[in-house]
């Protein structure tokens, strides 16, 4: 009789500067990064400024893994829609995006992206929502890669 040996592990979120994610963030302002180390994945998640203080509201999540992801680890607490999005581009290539204005004026912004680096899977989620129409919900055209990511 043989048995396999399988270790799981998942190690506390590490705060990370803004430069050491895979994928940088231009046109919002940002509170805080992390960076969790899980099996087979990299979790990094961003704070963004956040005018609606609803909790699960203004987050971008990137997922550095072997495959990719259609909806972000269950405990950032958003979903991506089921049904098709409009299709954009930005420097990392095409992603899907939904829009909604809510009864207050609050516009809120989801988006996916998956890309193929190297050997890894890259997947994005954004989860954004403001009340103030002033304010570019667009910023997600202007994604890019961080130097960093090389590395993965």
């Amino acid at each position: 009789m043989t048995s396999k040996n399988s270790q799981f592990r998942i190690y506390d979120p590490t705060q990370v500067d803004s430069f050491q994610l895979p994928v940088l963030i231009d046109g919002i302002d940002t509170v805080k990064s992390y960076r969790q180390l899980h099996n087979e994945e990299t979790w990094f998640w961003t704070l963004l400024e956040n005018d609606t203080f609803l909790e699960g509201e203004n987050i971008l999540v990137q997922v550095v893994g072997q495959s990719p992801l259609k909806q972000p680890p269950s405990q950032f607490v958003f979903h991506v829609p089921d049904n098709e999005g409009l299709l954009a581009y930005n420097a990392i290539g095409p992603f899907q995006y939904w829009t909604t204005t809510k009864e207050t004026g609050e516009r809120c912004v989801v988006a996916l992206q998956n890309s193929k680096k190297g050997g890894y899977w890259l997947s994005l989620f954004t989860h954004y929502c403001t009340a103030d129409q002033e304010k570019d919900i667009s910023w997600v055209n202007r994604l890019k890669l961080s130097l960093l990511l090389e590395g993965f």
